[in-house]
């Protein structure tokens, strides 16, 4: 065993994927301080191992990767454009010494089998436990840098002195990359029991579930690879090694279909709350679904209750909003997931008999809603301000009473309620002599009728939530951009220490991802995809019946899985990402985030809001002037240590 080691530490010098050297480094002094062939010689040791492996799958839990889209932006880096904005990428992981630990893995348990310290049934759960995550660590490997070396087994046979050829895997092309990732999830399916006693081990559904993104993912890529196409003239592309093409894509789809089927027709999951009888028991139903497991809706997911108390995902401490939020020690910040007024758009309102219609919010009298301002602060965008004939509204939360549940569980909104507290998130203040002040930080005032407004909403930072310091960078304790997170906090109380559980896979993307499968595939309303599309909006008590278009199909992810790092991940394998040169003329604002500002206008007789679009950034130009443009090449990632491992490089590093 002592030798195994060796040659793995070898192995790891040469591949240098990861600075990590000893499997169980994250074990010493565990288990009554087992030696390392210990570990592998009981079954408890297996399961101490297996639990590792767990822990390095790239699931990104909480990692809030939604602010890296239109969705979002990040309170803490607003002064920084470019880095608080627009940063642009599908979570990746090239690591191959976590490959190697579960190459390792199932070596020993097949020896563990061979000695009786398992039996087959408990080695075929191990085998499929192994499968399902080193599938999973290949997936976050290929939808970010494409086709990569597939290792199988511990290289330790292949040291030799010096030599060490044995040791330099070349890297597969993409598709049998894409293929290989499928396959393992097959063989997880065949292998894992469909129920185990700790949920957050993976079982049969958990792979299926994977499986269904999986190849949603590769049938996305291969059918979209061209609308970014790159070109013959790099290494990688011309070798297929960054390549996917269109003659693939239904293949995958169907995979997608059948995979989810699988689940669907199980009978084992169903939505939380799918059948609300108001707007108001869907909301308290899509809010209670986020603070524990729901057994009916999780799939595989994470946990964070592990017996120590101060344990956290630290959710609540970033994000609760200024006025509400908890306490504790280290770095943690309140109110730095700004969300945008580009998503908060697209939240549907509720129309006649809760149908469904356009809930673009209402600002102004003439509907210009695709306007925004540029500069608000400055004199340029004062005037523009000043010449537009706005709505008015008594409380700027009058202008979100018929949102979809979805949004009023999950969004801080201007100056709704929220822990029993108002939160006041106001940007500034037209005052009776027509001045206007916006974004000042000296927060002035003025006394009409015997009330005391000011320009962010209350006396001082103590009592609102928003605008505040946004010039200021790393600050990220007041929203920036009108809105702020309130999926995955408990609406009654700040907690210090939230142990919620991550949903890494749950039932409503299954629906989701059967239903664009089968609309890219097969066409609007294929198979079950409008039933499944309006179960969904039905647990957020819209009752009228949508088409599954691929249009409403997309509408309905965003919304749905919106802050689940879902969005981002949907833009990267659709090619969606914003680039000036392909979608300016026809999406001139789409390289854009944008705010809501609501300011309180004292200029024109009795006391009321306007609500200002405007750009996220108070010092950008004017409208087109560094927007986002992503770059082509960057779908496909820079590969660590190409040299030194002797492999095709990607074309971003050409």
């Amino acid at each position: 065993m002592k030798k195994i080691f060796t040659y793995i530490i070898a192995a790891s010098i040469v591949l240098g994927f990861s600075s990590c050297d000893k499997i169980f480094d994250s074990l010493e002094g565990d288990l009554s301080k087992m030696s390392a062939e210990d570990m592998t010689a009981t079954a408890a040791g297996l399961d101490r191992l297996v639990s590792t492996l767990y822990q390095s799958i790239p699931m990104y839990a909480f990692a809030e990767l939604d602010k890296n889209t239109p969705n979002a932006n990040d309170s803490a880096t607003s002064s920084s454009y470019v880095g608080g904005m627009y940063n642009t990428n599908a979570a990746g992981d090239w690591s191959y010494t976590y490959v190697r630990d579960i190459n390792f893995f199932i070596q020993s348990i097949a020896e563990a089998k061979e000695k009786g310290i398992i039996s087959e049934a408990t080695y075929k759960e191990y085998l499929g436990e192994a499968k399902f995550i080193r599938a999973y660590y290949y997936f976050a490997s290929v939808r970010h840098y494409g086709g990569v070396p597939i290792v199988t087994e511990p290289l330790e046979k292949y040291f030799d002195g010096d030599k060490n050829e044995g040791l330099y895997v070349e890297r597969s092309t993409e598709k049998a990359t894409w293929d290989f990732v499928l396959s393992e999830l097959d063989e997880a399916i065949s292998l894992l029991p469909e129920t185990r006693a700790d949920a957050y081990r993976a079982n049969k559904w958990a792979a299926y579930g994977l499986k269904s993104r999986v190849a949603l993912w590769a049938a996305s890529v291969s059918k979209y690879w061209s609308k970014a196409a790159i070109g013959t003239d790099h290494e990688a592309v011309s070798k297929k090694l960054t390549y996917m093409e269109a003659s693939y894509a239904d293949g995958y789809y169907q995979q997608c279909i059948d995979a989810s089927e699988a689940i669907i027709n199980s009978g084992k999951f169903s939505l939380y709350g799918a059948t609300p009888s108001t707007v108001e028991e869907a909301v308290k139903n899509l809010e209670n679904l986020f603070l524990d497991r729901r057994n009916e809706e999780f799939i595989f997911g994470r946990s964070y209750k592990n017996g120590v108390a101060t344990n956290s995902n630290g959710i609540d401490l970033k994000n609760s909003p200024n006025q509400a939020h908890g306490s504790g020690t280290g770095v943690w910040r309140f109110g730095c997931y700004g969300v945008t007024l580009d998503l908060a758009d697209v939240y549907d309102n509720y129309g006649t008999g809760f149908s469904g219609v356009d809930g673009t919010i209402a600002t102004r009298t003439d509907g210009q809603e695709n306007v925004f301002v540029a500069q608000p602060s400055q004199e340029t965008g004062k005037s523009t301000i000043k010449a537009i004939d706005f709505i008015k509204y008594d409380s700027p939360a009058d202008a979100f009473k018929n949102k979809d549940a979805r949004f009023l569980a999950h969004v801080i909104y201007p100056f709704c309620t929220f822990r029993n507290t108002e939160i006041i998130i106001q940007g500034g203040m037209w005052k009776s002599n027509g001045d206007l002040v916006i974004y000042d930080d000296s927060n002035p005032s003025e006394t009409v009728a015997g009330k005391t407004y000011y320009g962010y909403g209350a006396i001082n930072e103590t009592y609102y939530s928003g605008f505040y310091y946004r010039g200021h960078t790393n600050d990220g304790s007041w929203y920036t951009t009108g809105f702020g997170l309130k999926k995955f906090l408990d609406p009654s109380k700040a907690v210090s220490e939230s142990q919620n559980p991550w949903y890494d896979i749950r039932y409503a993307e299954i629906l989701l991802n059967y239903c664009e499968a089968q609309v890219e595939k097969n066409g609007t309303d294929a198979g079950q995809s409008k039933k499944y599309l309006n179960e969904i909006r039905r647990r957020a008590n819209f009752r009228d019946e949508r088409s599954a278009t691929l249009e409403n199909v997309l509408h309905e992810r965003r919304i749905e899985l919106a802050f689940e790092d879902d969005y981002g991940s949907t833009l990267w394998r659709r090619r969606a990402y914003f680039n000036r040169e392909r979608d300016l003329a026809t999406n001139p604002t789409g390289g854009r985030k944008h705010a809501l500002i609501p300011i309180v206008d004292l200029h024109d007789g009795a006391p009321h809001y306007i609500l200002v679009r405007a750009n996220t950034f108070d010092y950008d130009t004017d409208r087109y002037t560094n927007t986002a443009d992503f770059n082509n090449l960057s779908y496909y990632g820079s590969i660590p240590n190409y040299t030194v491992n002797r492999i095709v490089r990607n074309p971003i590093q050409d």
